[in-house]
């Protein structure tokens, strides 16, 4: 019998995690779409849309826009056709708060199968591999001491291999920035970790493994 159920699918995980790689393999793999809370919030702004001028408000004092208008947002963002099949969901929910109201959505209620797949990696794995990356702020390309080590160098310092210029580390990329992030992190992923496993949609994946066996894991998930 096939499942015509809908894909719903919240990605999780701590910084460094690979979200980024997993969530473009999902999107591929099942055709669905990969909605950004941060990308639809642009996109109500800059097309001056009523709930993007109310979110501007918000964010033009540097205030959290609040969930009910994030929510909004969703609920139209949905009734798009290229979500008829399901979605990845990401920015949302990011509490207990936003989990309640997210499962509350008819859309995600109603003849959907939900997935809550934690990608799940030490703290010290994640400062190594977010500490070793590398930046050329010409050209922008990414790079990483342990996995993708530039070929050119000046001295000490490393060179970026399509221009040349000299690599620098992000802001985000220092190691107390991260210890931080892992915080906040922490702070807002357990309870919503814990939430999850109570609704019984929880699946923890290995993030240790290659990038390959990670998709292969998901991809058993969810078909």
């Amino acid at each position: 019998m096939i499942d015509t159920k809908k894909r719903i699918v919240v990605l999780l995980g701590p910084p460094g995690a690979g979200k980024g790689t997993q969530a473009e393999f999902i999107k591929e793999r099942f055709h669905i779409p990969h909605i950004s809370t941060g990308e639809i919030l642009r996109e109500h702004i800059d097309k001056g849309t009523p709930l993007g001028i109310e979110a501007d408000k918000f964010m033009h004092k540097g205030d959290l826009v609040p969930d009910d208008l994030v929510f909004d947002m969703l609920k139209e963002r949905v009734q798009h056709k290229d979500c008829t099949h399901g979605a990845l969901f990401d920015g949302f929910p990011r509490n207990v708060d936003q989990a309640e109201m997210f499962f509350q959505m008819d859309y995600v209620s109603s003849n959907a199968k939900v997935s809550a797949i934690l990608i799940d990696i030490p703290d010290d794995e994640v400062i190594k591999r977010l500490s070793n990356r590398r930046y050329c702020p010409n050209c922008k390309s990414i790079y990483n001491l342990i996995h993708k080590v530039p070929q050119k160098k000046a001295g000490t310092a490393f060179l970026c291999d399509n221009c040349g210029t000299e690599l620098e580390i992000r802001d985000d990329d220092k190691v107390e920035t991260i210890k931080n992030r892992l915080n906040v992190f922490h702070n807002a992923a357990g309870p919503l970790i814990d939430y999850f496993i109570r609704k019984n949609v929880l699946h923890k994946v290995n993030g240790m493994i290659s990038l390959e066996e990670v998709s292969r894991q998901i991809a058993k998930i969810l078909e």
